[in-house]
């Protein structure tokens, strides 16, 4: 018996090669919610206004914790591209700005906006109206043959 019983003991301490979900990072795991969140609100701009959670968690089967939804609730709001909705029975209620249907029609979705701001910039050649430099404007001299030099001098 006290064999059986260290057996179990040597079965417990032995390490078992954990199977763990594929956790993302806070900062990936944010992007993808407001990007399933402003595309399902551009995707209903015939609805004036939805609810984050019945109308668009529980359709994309997005399962978070309360407060995980109160952190994206407040990082939604600081955005300016979704507005929360307010009046008597629009509780949870959010709606997409102007700022957010042109952010959508601009980049097609959230993740498109990022990639573009991470995007290295190509350079850019600006036309200058006017010449950069010591501030002294000069007349550019101008030679043509066919017209003769004017002296100053007697008449």
């Amino acid at each position: 018996m006290a064999n059986n019983k260290n057996r179990r003991a040597l079965k417990r301490m032995k390490v078992r090669p954990a199977v763990l979900p594929t956790i993302l990072d806070q900062s990936t795991f944010d992007k993808n919610i407001i990007d399933i969140i402003l595309n399902t609100l551009y995707n209903n701009s015939h609805t004036d206004a939805m609810h984050l959670e019945n109308e668009i968690y529980k359709p994309n089967n997005v399962n978070l914790s309360p407060k995980e939804t109160e952190r994206i609730w407040e990082i939604l709001k600081a955005s300016g591209w979704v507005t929360p909705v307010i009046g008597f029975g629009n509780s949870g209620k959010i709606e997409m700005t102007r700022e957010g249907y042109q952010l959508m029609a601009q980049y097609g979705s959230y993740k498109s906006y990022l990639n573009a701001l991470q995007a290295p910039q190509q350079q850019q050649t600006f036309i200058v109206p006017f010449q950069l430099g010591t501030g002294e404007t000069e007349e550019p001299e101008v030679k043509n043959p066919s017209t003769p030099k004017r002296t100053k001098g007697k008449r």
